[in-house]
């Protein structure tokens, strides 16, 4: 009987469907993170390790292969820790996209620098580190403009902006993202999470040309010359600008054929242009009258914690995590997709209001909400809630999954659930 696989997993998941993949696929799991799991049939081996410090990852990881340990393929599910299985796949001569890619997608500005090189459509981007480059950066592209991290993930402290006060407040407000350990609004307090995104050596802020235009995202996997689409999802309600915060997706997209092709010849290109070869892919993008333009590729499967890769499964049948796995274990990137996709999405539920989460009114009777097939609790009783934006995005209390036989049931079944569900606080 032929030896198991051995697969180093960076980082654990709130989602305990992605490391149950792994283990029905045969392989034998090697998890590196700073807390394991507590249900441990969910890996073999846990290396207690911070999973973003990709020098004490190396170190555990030589530990383990001096000790007789195996590793035969690397693999990650989270934005923080990309560089880290980037690095380790490189020095252990297995698939994965290099380091020099990953910082390339990971860097929002070298992002800009290589599809503009490509000739790829994307927004004029500057960087800045004072304010005075952000002021002559604007003065450049003209208003409006949006401001956002270098690199970072969320959403968090991207705004549009109107005129210098506005593009000196957006500034400021990124500027002071990294230090805060929490954001606080009176009693309540909550992590900071630049602190799990912020990506080394890139920590100035972008100045970018505003493009309208309705927005998208690609998921795809690649590896072997190939790059498959999973899924177009559409983004069918339009965001509350000045910020950016993510709300309901839907599949399959609602574009024509050929518009969808530009799409996907788009992401691939992008791809390309930043030298991702094996893995997999969330390409966001808006559709302009000038053609698609990218907003920012990420270098890993989109919405993980989410609900992204259940709503692709629900409407086309193909698990995107295990495509991924495939690609880095070598396999060639080869799925079929359900011939008619069935309508599928997934909506966050966000919380009203700063304050002590008590209960969850509705939390029974959300799934007879016709449509509703999942539910993921992203909060619990005792939580705190602060709402801040756009320092802070994570007001989300919980995630909807929903399936139907049409795009307008799905969206039904999603604003359903939002009435249902509702927080109850404390005080």
């Amino acid at each position: 009987m032929p030896e198991s696989r051995v697969l180093l997993m960076i980082a654990a998941s709130l989602n305990p469907d992605l490391l149950r993949t792994p283990h029905e696929m045969g392989l034998e799991v090697v998890l590196a993170a700073a807390v394991a799991p507590a249900d441990d049939s969910l890996y073999d081996v846990h290396l207690a390790v911070d999973e973003l410090d990709e020098e004490a990852v190396l170190d555990a990881v030589r530990d383990h292969l001096g000790h007789g340990g195996r590793i035969d393929a690397v693999a990650t599910f989270h934005e923080g820790a990309l560089h880290v299985a980037a690095r380790i796949a490189a020095e252990l001569g297995l698939p994965g996209n290099s380091p020099e890619a990953v910082r390339a997608m990971r860097d929002k500005f070298l992002t800009g620098q290589r599809l503009t090189e490509a000739g790829v459509g994307t927004p004029d981007t500057r960087v800045a580190h004072t304010f005075s480059e952000a002021r002559a950066a604007a003065a450049e592209l003209g208003y409006p403009l949006v401001l956002k991290p270098q690199a970072s993930a969320a959403s968090q402290g991207v705004t549009k902006v109107a005129n210098e006060t506005e593009l000196g407040a957006a500034f400021d407000n990124i500027t002071g993202l990294y230090a805060p350990e929490a954001f606080h609004d009176g009693a309540y307090s909550v992590p900071n999470v630049a602190h799990i995104y912020a990506y080394p050596q890139a920590q100035g802020v972008l100045i970018q040309e505003y493009v309208s235009g309705d927005e998208f995202a690609v998921d795809m996997v690649y590896g072997d010359g190939k790059y498959r689409l999973l899924a177009i999802h559409d983004k069918p309600y339009p965001f509350a600008e000045p910020h950016f915060i993510e709300g309901a997706y839907a599949t399959p997209s609602a574009l024509s054929e050929s518009e969808q092709a530009l799409l996907v010849d788009t992401a691939v290109a992008a791809l390309k242009a930043l030298g991702a070869t094996v893995g997999g892919a969330h390409v966001e993008m808006r559709l302009t009258d000038e053609g698609p333009k990218i907003i920012e590729v990420n270098g890993r499967l989109g919405g993980t914690t989410a609900f992204v890769q259940e709503s692709i499964r629900e409407s086309t049948g193909v698990w995107g995590p295990r495509e991924y796995l495939r690609a880095v274990l070598g396999e060639p990137v080869e799925f079929t997709a359900k011939a008619q996709p069935t309508p599928a999405g997934f909506s966050p539920l966000l919380a009203d209001r700063s304050g002590e989460i008590a209960r969850f009114a509705g939390a029974e009777e959300v799934m007879d909400v016709p449509g509703v097939i999942g539910v993921r609790w992203m909060a619990k009783p005792g939580d705190h809630v602060v709402i801040k934006y756009p320092e802070n995005p994570v007001s989300c209390f919980a995630l909807i999954l929903a399936r139907g036989e049409t795009r307008e049931q799905v969206l039904s079944a999603l604003e359903g659930a939002e009435k249902v569900l509702i927080p109850v606080y404390t005080d």
